[in-house]
């Protein structure tokens, strides 16, 4: 009996490792699918694609948000008004609380104008879709800070950062007090966003740019926030990093030493 390492190769063998070969390659393509469907969770659509999703199924969906007295949307982009509507492909917002989301613009306390509150960033909202319908589950992190005079939110529009895409960070400082409230930037960089880990700092959203050197001082009424947007493109690999972002301005009157808080977090980048 010969020994079967060594038998002679026989049609009947070719045509047995062929189909091995080829139940191999399908349980390597399954293997590989499972592996994406376990990362579908990272896809972000734009809102022609949630727009096209089946009912149920849960999605993450960017755009800008306008919201009106008698809708919430998301929009693939705002047409330039005051205040702006909603332009392109819409998405109707249900169960969103505007509170949750940072660095919101409104016309509130602006007389003779309809109130509209939206984001001039896009934003990636969480959900199921259900008839063109998205039914909000989650929103952006957020991160604050407080003093007795000012609450500091942050918030990255999206969370993982996806290193291929422009990213967005926005912060909002609210005055806390029952006067008005001066915020103090020295020159024209209004926040800074650092990244590190193990002590080590990899980015700073300032390095390699340029700000007008001249002071700007804004007044906060009773109440009233203000909005902070930066955005970047960033080459950093995947991982879990520490973050420190901070408003560059201080309150009270021009020449304050007294620094808004900085914010401590971290953010996933995929």
């Amino acid at each position: 009996m010969k020994d079967p390492q060594t038998r002679e190769a026989r049609p009947c063998d070719a045509l047995w490792r062929g189909s091995l070969v080829a139940l191999s390659i399908v349980m390597l393509v399954a293997v590989f699918a499972g592996c994406g469907s376990n990362q579908a969770g990272d896809t972000i659509l734009s809102i022609d694609q949630a727009l096209k999703a089946e009912p149920g199924q849960a999605v993450k969906v960017q755009g800008h948000l306008i919201a009106s007295d008698s809708q919430v949307l998301l929009a693939s982009a705002l047409l330039e008004s005051y205040p702006p509507q909603a332009g392109g492909s819409t998405l109707v917002l249900e169960d969103l609380d505007l509170g949750t989301l940072v660095g919101l613009s409104s016309t509130a306390g602006q007389p003779g104008l309809a109130q509209v509150t939206w984001s001039d960033f896009p934003v990636v909202l969480e959900g199921t879709i259900e008839d063109g319908v998205l039914k909000v589950q989650q929103t952006p992190p957020v991160v604050e800070v407080a003093t007795a005079e000012v609450r500091v939110r942050f918030s990255p529009a999206s969370e993982p950062l996806m290193v291929s895409n422009m990213v967005w960070w926005v912060f909002d400082v609210t005055n806390l007090t029952a006067a008005a409230l001066d915020l103090t930037f020295p020159t024209g960089q209004m926040g800074e966003i650092a990244f590190y880990r193990d002590g080590v700092g990899l980015y700073r959203w300032s390095e390699g740019k340029s700000f007008i050197q001249s002071v700007t001082v804004d007044t906060l009424q009773p109440g009233a926030a203000r909005a902070i947007v930066l955005n970047d493109q960033v080459t950093l690999a995947p991982g879990v990093y520490g973050v420190t972002a901070k408003v560059t301005a201080s309150t009270g009157p021009e020449g304050s030493t007294v620094p808004l808080p900085e914010i401590a977090t971290t953010i996933t980048v995929r």
